[in-house]
């Protein structure tokens, strides 16, 4: 009886030192998937098909003796050597694969691209027919962009990288002011100046040009590439770039748009 009784009380003081249960662990909800037809209008209004070319397989984006021959790659190759998260950290970070700097990739603009909108890039990159290219050279960079990058003196190498503290929102907004901004900063800066006044020697001006404008005029600019005056642009550069890729934009993203530079 004595050892019945000296069981039970074991029994009931570790079930009274027992530690309470463990919460369930709730994990947070996957986000949506991308949209691959509004990827494709991102990636036509920020640029990417522009320097990769309309079906991604790569083109060469710039050469000088400067630089040497600086080629935007293939994506459809590429692609398969970044997962989702890397491709993330590659338009917000400028964080490639292996470490090179991505040269020519606008790293200020895309850091203030939405959650949302970098999946529908996302997917659209995924979705692109795979594409053979064997006429791309290869990228033969000049010994000055060589010694420069390494040694960290390119006066370039700071656009390759993210500003501190950025927090990108999860949608871009609907109010029309903020969505304004949202597609000044990442439409325009490339060309403009990551703060939008411009780059000193540049032909591409601060964009208080904007507010010369009328909205059926900027409309006009962001459809076509006609300024306000008739004709292209001074360097033809605005024009080309606007008939390229702003078609895409709705009226009520240029409108917003226009708002905002009006209001700066």
């Amino acid at each position: 009886m004595r050892i019945a009784s000296l069981v039970l009380l074991c029994l009931l003081l570790a079930a009274c030192n027992r530690a309470p249960p463990s919460p369930p662990v709730v994990s947070a909800p996957a986000p949506p998937p991308g949209d691959p037809v509004e990827g494709l209008r991102v990636a036509t209004r920020v640029g990417c098909s522009g320097c990769h070319g309309r079906d991604g397989a790569g083109q060469v984006f710039m050469e000088n003796p400067e630089l040497g021959r600086i080629v935007a790659p293939n994506l459809t190759q590429r692609r398969t050597l970044y997962d989702d998260a890397a491709l993330t950290a590659l338009l917000r970070e400028g964080r490639t694969h292996d470490g090179h700097v991505p040269w020519g990739m606008p790293i200020k603009m895309f850091q203030h691209l939405s959650d949302r909108e970098v999946r529908d890039i996302t997917a659209w990159l995924r979705g692109l027919p795979a594409v053979d290219n064997p006429a791309l050279p290869a990228g033969q960079w000049s010994e000055s962009l060589i010694r420069t990058t390494n040694d960290g003196t390119h006066p370039w190498l700071p656009d390759m990288v993210p500003d501190p503290g950025q927090d990108p929102p999860a949608v871009p907004p609907t109010e029309p002011l903020a969505l304004g901004r949202h597609l000044a900063f990442t439409t325009c800066s490339e060309c403009h100046g990551w703060d939008l006044n411009g780059w000193e020697g540049d032909p591409a001006p601060s964009l208080v040009v904007a507010k010369a404008y009328t909205h059926a005029q900027f409309t006009r600019l962001m459809r076509t590439g006609e300024i306000a005056a008739g004709g292209k642009s001074k360097t033809g550069l605005m024009s080309g770039v606007a008939a390229y890729r702003y078609p895409v934009m709705t009226d009520e993203e240029i409108a917003a748009l226009k708002q905002f530079l009006d209001a700066r």
